[in-house]
Parts: C-alpha cells; structure tokens; sequence
C-alpha cells in the first residue's frame, strides 16, 4: 500500500527549478508531503492535517535541500597516490606523474591487482561516507582498469553497489582513461572500439580523456560515433590541462555533458549552449592540484548552460567525499551564488545524468531525496566549514544516513 508521509514545521524548504539559468524556491513555515516515496505537495502548517497522512514527522524548523547528486566520480579504484601528492607540492606536475608511470598507471596497476571483492568493500565504504554527507544519486566511472578483464570487474562492482546501497548510480565505461603501457594508443583505441558491444551491457555511458598524452579530438569523435550507434549516453573529460578542442566536438555530437572545462573557449561553450550540454565542474580537482585555471563559469551562466558540481572523488587529483565542501569551494572559487551552487549541485548534477525529471529538485511528482540540515539557513553550508551540516539524509522520504529529528 502506498504511505503518505507529511514531514512539518519545516523552517525553510528549498526546491530547484531550474539548472540553466539557476534558479530556486525558498518556502518557509511549511510542510512536505511525499506519497509512495515522491513529492506530493508542499502545504503550509496550518493546512496540515494529521488524519490525512499515515505517518507526521517534526522537523522543529530546519532548513530542507534537495539531496546531492555527484555527477561525476572514479570511487572504485585500489590503492593511494600520497607520494604524487607531496611530489606535487615539492613541484611536480600532473602530466609529469603520468609521463613517469606515475599517476593513473600506478592507480591501474593496484587496480587490476585487487579482487573484485576488495574492490566492492573500498567503494561501498566510501559510498557510505558520501551518503552520511548527503549525496543521494551517484555516477561512477571505470577507468583504472584499461583493459577488458579488468573494466569489466569495476563495472561488475558498480552493479553490486547499485543493489546493496539502494540509491541511483549511473555507470560510464571510461577505458579511454589513458593509454596502457603494454599497447600503443591506436592498438588500444581499436581494443575499446571492438568491445563496446560487451561493455554496453554493463555501462550507461561512456567517456573519454581527451588531453595531451591521452586521447586526441580524432580519437574522441570516433569512439563518440561508434557509441551513440550503440545507445551509449556520452561525457567527457574535456579542456582541463589544456585546450584540445574536444568539448566543441563533444558538445556537436551530443554530449550530455562536457566536464572540467578550465581552458574552455567561446566556440565551445557555443556549441554547448547549442546542444544543451551540462557543464561539469570540479573545483576540488583546482584547490588538490593547486591550479590557478578556473572555468568560464560566470560566461557559462550568462549563455544559460546548465551547470553541474560533483567531487570527481579519485585517489589522484580530487580525494574528496563531501559534496558540502565542494559547494563552499565552488562559491568562493568560482564567486557564484549559494542559489546558483545548490542548483548545481542537486538538479543540475541530475541534468548531467539526463535524470533530472527524476531527482534533484525537491520537485512534486519527483523522488523525495532530501536532507535535513542542522541549522534554518541553507547558505549555512557556504558559511561554515569543515564541518557537517547534514543532520537526517533521506531517500524517497525514508532514512537512508542520520538520525530522524
């Protein structure tokens, strides 16, 4: 039987309407009524009849976001990259660690070492962490695998995530990570290209690396056709070190999204305000890296592209859980609005997954995925940090982390 739930006395209410230009609602004094695990209505206190519901929860006054949708992430992976990270600091770039055998290859040589159990219990662990935070939907990419045997365990593991965790995880083939060092690029290419057919059966989408000493536009508008024949939806790794021209082309072949973007030009951001493509960014990337680069964020908003946040967690360039700290990063950084952040973080992050019909605005007939704050004001979370301000995490209005008020 379908239940009805009315959460009440709720301080502050925030739903998001609109990824591209940002814009939420803000309700106060209000309550949430959710059906069957979607929104149903939002009614002022007074109006609340407690008869009418099968179940009536206080919220004693504070403020209600819609859950985070991280949008882009690598969480299952084995192994650290602490020492690249001093190195980095002591001056090492990047591209120098991956020239050296370093960076990603050294995350796909303990990748491919570790069992697929191994592999489940690291991501379900992190996972966990993350929904404690607040992120309610996730996207997870393979990647550290680069070869067939072992993308095939990561997306294996995802599905597993995807039925013990119970939330929405969104998986993307990403074998175009970097070249394996046992294969030359175009040897590998071909690998990737032969085995789409295999790998559409596990994965939603499908990305590519599209940088200097990684995959080249050609390379990019290849795999990209041969995909969308195959049903795949498309994301990209695009404009983050350098510019290669891949978001353009990305974007033109109907990329859902196009992320990074620090070094994205006026004719990119064109064709993606053409094909309404998201733009993904990642400002934990900028502060892990220490690079001064940001996107053209502000110009992105002003040509209505949709805008997305997500952790890009990985152990090499972005080893972050909490999506509230990618928030505070993300105004500070990027100088946005608490308005424009949340958007990006909840509907525009769903948009990027072509799920924002579904989660992400706290909208009627949506998913209840929602968080319970710790406090009545939601620009506490670009306030205050290096802290929690989640107190209840809920998914399809039940408890998924925290405890009830």
């Amino acid at each position: 039987m379908p239940k009805t739930i009315c959460f009440k006395n709720i301080g502050e209410l925030i739903q998001v309407e609109s990824a591209g230009p940002p814009k939420i609602r803000i309700q106060r004094n209000c309550a949430l009524v959710v059906k069957d695990g979607q929104v149903l209505d939002v009614l002022a206190n007074a109006g609340i009849r407690p008869k009418s519901y099968d179940e009536v929860i206080d919220l004693k006054k504070r403020s209600v976001v819609p859950g985070f949708v991280d949008c882009h992430t690598h969480l299952i992976y084995a192994g650290e990259r602490k020492e690249e990270m001093v190195a980095r600091i002591q001056g090492s770039t990047y591209l120098e660690a991956l020239e050296e055998g370093g960076g990603i290859l050294q995350t796909v040589r303990e990748t491919r070492e570790a069992t697929e159990k191994e592999l489940y219990l690291g991501a379900r662990k992190r996972m966990v962490k993350m929904m404690a935070l607040g992120t309610t939907a996730f996207e997870i990419k393979s990647g550290y695998g680069l070869d067939y045997e072992t993308e095939m365990k990561m997306l294996k593991v995802g599905h597993k995530l995807r039925k013990s965790l119970k939330v929405p995880i969104t998986l993307t083939y990403l074998g175009a990570h970097a070249v394996p060092p046992e294969m030359n690029k175009a040897a590998y290419l071909e690998t990737i290209i032969g085995h789409l057919k295999e790998f559409r059966e596990l994965a939603d989408g499908i990305d590519i690396f599209c940088e200097r000493g990684a995959f080249s536009v050609t390379d990019l508008r290849r795999l990209f056709l041969q995909a969308r024949l195959m049903g795949f939806q498309i994301r990209a790794h695009v404009e983050e070190l350098s510019h290669s021209g891949g978001c353009y082309h990305a974007a033109r072949l109907g990329a859902l999204s196009c992320d990074h973007l620090e070094h994205a030009l006026p004719k990119d951001l064109r064709a993606m305000q053409m094909s309404g493509t998201t733009a993904v960014l990642m400002p934990g990337v900028t502060f892990f890296l220490a690079n001064s680069q940001l996107p053209p964020v502000h110009t992105m908003i002003e040509k209505g592209i949709p805008i997305a946040l997500a952790t890009d967690c990985n152990p090499g360039s972005s080893p972050v859980y909490n999506m509230q700290t990618v928030l505070y990063m993300a105004a500070h950084m990027y100088r946005i609005t608490p308005e424009q952040a949340i958007s990006a973080a909840t509907l525009g992050s769903a948009k990027a997954l072509g799920q924002e019909e579904h989660f992400g605005g706290l909208l009627p007939d949506q998913q209840a995925d929602f968080l319970v704050l710790k406090t009545d004001d939601y620009r506490d979370l670009f306030y205050y940090f290096g802290d929690n301000l989640v107190q209840t995490v809920y998914r399809k209005g039940n408890v998924l982390s925290g405890e009830q008020p």
